[in-house]
């Protein structure tokens, strides 16, 4: 790997400038109004306007900016909680249904990128779980199992297995499954938002919203009000004053390389390019562009659960670099692109949704780990709006029960509280 320090800027923002919509001043009403320009907010859009309700969106900056166009563009139902703990933790009818939830996410992405023709870097990829070590693989063999109970096919690999898959010798297992597939999500969001304003919603960006109260949405230079709002602002809700001990965040960093020669493509997948991720709390993942990138992201124990944004990539891209010797030994790669994000969670690392505690013209949506939850959640509160679809509001509800609770939460502080809470949903 090249000693040369990677740029700090979004790998995807440099595709594409977006085309960004005036910001909103002045006064107007609307029958609905989103509030969040990402894969939720947009999806709840869509689903709103395809419906025939008159619909608003607002976006703090433009669309894609946030945690749903700086990711890896994984598209798969695996996000922060794997199907054996939804399992354990649930049996299998409520886990089942939750995960047909998510799939149904998956599915729209897909839909939408097929049916409209979007230039998103569409890579077909399975998914491919994998264990670091021999307590690892007993996680990747939970899972396996998980998924044969519940009638998904997936094919599990052995020690020696796994080598036949994905390159290097480290690796101790893996599970495999399809029907998933990568993408550049903020192209996606890009696209998305031209749909649907050639089609008629009304879309600002640059457009922060202050506060909420009654029907109306306060922002830096107007004022909407709506019958109904729809809050897809993931991590930045609490900042409205809301689901304060409910959502918190993780800060990830990603990196992208320079484009690969097809002879270490192969030493990497042997057989088939896919989308992996690994068995570590604090997990790598992985995944190739079709131009034969190397997106390869994770965490950093130091900042993954700080308060605020950090942007010393130097010393995750230290981690990233042993990571990689350590893995694919005999492949030199050169970093181009190295940078932070922020992805909303909640305690239990299922989403958060439900009306405003004391505003039921509110309804929040939250949390949501992973482009598919977020376009899953997106639609559903727009269903809930338009014919009462109410299922998850209970499952998702930031009022259910927590191994952690407020009282506890206040003496903790919120990293700790977090931390614990995620280490107890994953594993025991």
């Amino acid at each position: 790997m090249s000693n040369s320090a990677p740029s700090s800027n979004v790998f995807w923002y440099s595709l594409k400038d977006p085309n960004q919509s005036e910001s909103l001043s002045g006064q107007i009403k609307t029958k609905t109004v989103v509030v969040g320009g990402g894969m939720a907010g947009l999806s709840c859009a869509q689903k709103l306007h395809e419906a025939g309700l008159e619909v608003v969106v607002i976006e703090k900056d433009f669309c894609g900016s946030g945690a749903s166009g700086k990711t890896s563009g994984f598209i798969t139902p695996d996000s922060e909680i794997e199907l054996g703990s939804l399992l354990d933790t649930y049996g299998p009818e409520k886990a089942k249904r939750i995960w047909e939830f998510v799939i149904s996410g998956v599915e729209n992405i897909r839909k939408n990128i097929e049916q409209y023709g979007i230039s998103c870097d569409y890579q077909k990829q399975d998914s491919l779980f994998v264990a670091n070590n021999t307590s690892g693989f007993k996680s990747v063999k939970k899972e396996y199992e998980a998924r044969r109970q519940l009638e998904y096919v997936s094919t599990l690999y052995d020690n020696t297995e796994i080598k036949k898959v994905v390159g290097g010798s480290m690796y101790t297992g893996g599970v495999r499954y399809p029907e998933t597939f990568g993408m550049n999500s903020y192209l996606y969001c890009q696209a998305i938002k031209e749909i649907l304003r050639t089609s008629g919603v009304t879309i600002y960006e640059q457009t922060f919203a202050k506060s909420i109260t009654g029907h109306e949405v306060l922002t830096e230079r107007g004022r909407i009000t709506a019958e109904h709002i729809i809050v897809c602002a993931d991590r930045f809700i609490p900042d409205l004053g809301a689901l304060e001990k409910e959502i918190y965040h993780v800060q990830t960093f990603l990196g992208v390389t320079k484009p690969l020669t097809n002879e270490q493509v192969k030493k990497i997948f042997p057989e088939e390019k896919m989308m992996v991720w690994d068995t570590d709390l604090v997990y790598n993942y992985f995944r190739l562009t079709g131009d034969n990138r190397l997106l390869i992201g994770g965490g950093d124990l130091l900042y993954t659960y700080a308060h605020n944004v950090s942007n010393n990539t130097s010393r995750f891209g230290r981690r990233l670099k042993n990571y990689i010797k350590k893995k694919f030994p005999t492949i030199d790669i050169e970093m181009e692109y190295l940078w932070p994000g922020m992805l909303g969670v909640s305690k239990d690392l299922l989403p958060i949704i439900g009306l405003d505690k004391d505003n039921e013209h509110v309804f929040y949506v939250g949390a949501a780990t992973g482009l598919p939850w977020a376009s899953a959640l997106g639609r559903y509160a727009a269903e809930r709006l338009i014919h009462g679809r109410n299922e998850f509001d209970e499952d998702f509800s930031p009022r259910r029960k927590f191994v952690i609770g407020h009282r506890l939460q206040s003496l903790l502080g919120a990293p700790p509280t977090y931390a614990l809470s995620h280490g107890i949903a994953k594993y025991l």
